[in-house]
């Protein structure tokens, strides 16, 4: 089966910082790889805001435009429980206020922001931890209002459907987008392509790795997440400017032979996904 020529179109890259490369490096060896888009860490020791002067910014945004490459995001990640605890809130949220302006200096359309684990009603210290995330949101959106970066969150830590009735009762008008992660929800137990019904009208990009189902993470086509059907379901989400699917592993080994042939894989699947 053939993708339908008139989709929105799936623009195939990765998660830079996934080729434990410095940044010169990785995009030099990337460059002949035929990739739509890339995202990187923007809390790294190479790339973060209090390390890039504004010389530095501008020379880093020059390198993605003569590579031909559209940024699609930058991962702004506090680490631990993210925006889950009030007591560190304040503190994340100033780190991430300056991700967000490094973001629109380098050009880069969406902050990659984990909120942290958003628990169920009924589940302990669910209301306190509810109540900082939604304070988070808001602050989240004043960095967007301030900067014109979208926030992008990624989804598998938690059922989709609690992500997703979360996210609607606190933005009606959609301004956060969704990281679908197939190969966390495999990982978990659970189904993507459900995630991926629940949380459609969210979809600003998808993390692409394999796993396997209740356990870790899988050569990429040899873990249980079935990709045909999921590039079709993500080909038909995806808005008219499309849809980023990076490819990224934590497996140990030749990350660049690795990432090239999950990025391999993922051309032929765009092309035929169901063949």
């Amino acid at each position: 089966m053939l993708l339908d020529t008139n989709a929105p179109p799936l623009r195939i890259g990765l998660w830079l910082d996934a080729l434990k490369l410095d940044v010169r490096a990785a995009l030099k060896r990337i460059a002949p790889w035929g990739l739509d888009a890339l995202a990187l860490d923007g809390f790294g020791a190479e790339v973060n805001p209090r390390a890039l002067t504004e010389t530095g910014r501008r020379d880093l945004a020059h390198r993605f435009q003569a590579g031909g490459l559209r940024a699609a995001a930058l991962r702004l990640d506090v680490g631990g429980r993210r925006l889950a605890d009030p007591a560190t809130l304040d503190t994340n949220l100033a780190r991430i206020g300056e991700g967000f302006d490094l973001a629109r200096d380098l050009g880069i359309a969406r902050a990659w922001v984990p909120l942290g684990y958003v628990p169920a009603a009924g589940e302990p210290n669910a209301e306190t931890i509810r109540r900082a995330l939604s304070d988070a949101l808001g602050a989240l959106e004043a960095f967007s209002t301030r900067t014109g970066v979208r926030p992008v969150v990624p989804a598998g830590a938690e059922p989709a459907e609690e992500l997703a009735a979360f996210l609607d009762a606190r933005d009606p008008g959609r301004l956060f987008e969704v990281d679908l992660q197939p190969g966390r929800f495999v990982g978990r137990g659970s189904d993507p392509l459900d995630a991926l019904s629940r949380l459609a009208a969210r979809l600003g990009l998808a993390s692409v790795y394999d796993a396997w189902r209740g356990g870790g993470e899988a050569p990429f086509g040899a873990g249980d997440v079935d990709w045909g059907p999921l590039i079709v379901g993500l080909s038909t989400a995806a808005r008219a400017d499309g849809l980023p699917l990076l490819a990224a592993t934590s497996r140990e080994g030749d990350r660049p032979a690795l990432l090239l042939a999950a990025v391999e894989r993922l051309k032929r699947l765009r092309a035929n996904p169901l063949g």
